[in-house]
């Protein structure tokens, strides 16, 4: 009898943080703020920031390494929130950018990794492979969306 009284109460704890666990998860995904701007005010923003190496500590229990990449020089990105107004979203590596093509295609990638090559911008997917690429024509683009992932990645220099 003892037995299963404690796989009972093993299975009822499971079940109370399992239910903790995924109110956390929810938490973190509705306070992720997400901001707009449009394909030109992306584009005149990247035009006027350069490209530099930076090294980026990733902060992870299961990654015991950091980072280096290319990355925008830009310190903040003006955007849009769902009212309208305007706000200036400080770069950093934990900046995730969604982007809608004209045919309703959705493609995520790093903020700080984005650059315009011959009228195609070009963004890491992946922070761990460096070459994981996505590469979308510029004038396919219809919308777009930042916001802070809230990833404990760093900057280093």
């Amino acid at each position: 009898m003892q037995n299963q009284t404690n796989f009972f109460s093993l299975v009822f704890n499971f079940y109370i943080l399992k239910k903790i666990v995924t109110l956390y998860i929810l938490t973190l995904f509705v306070s992720c703020k997400t901001y707009e701007l449009t394909p030109l005010g992306l584009k005149t923003q990247l035009e006027n920031s350069s490209v530099e190496e930076k090294g980026v500590k990733l902060n992870n229990a299961s990654i015991f390494f950091n980072s280096t990449y290319m990355a925008i020089s830009l310190d903040s990105l003006q955007v849009y929130d769902k009212q309208g107004s305007v706000f200036y979203l400080q770069n950093s590596p934990s900046i995730e950018m969604r982007l809608i093509n004209n045919e309703g295609e959705k493609f995520t990638m790093y903020f700080d990794t984005v650059v315009i090559k011959n009228d195609t911008l070009v963004g890491s997917r992946s922070r761990f492979i460096s070459g994981i690429k996505h590469k979308i024509p510029f004038s396919t683009i219809s919308k777009v969306f930042v916001q802070d992932g809230h990833k404990n990645f760093k900057y280093t220099n």
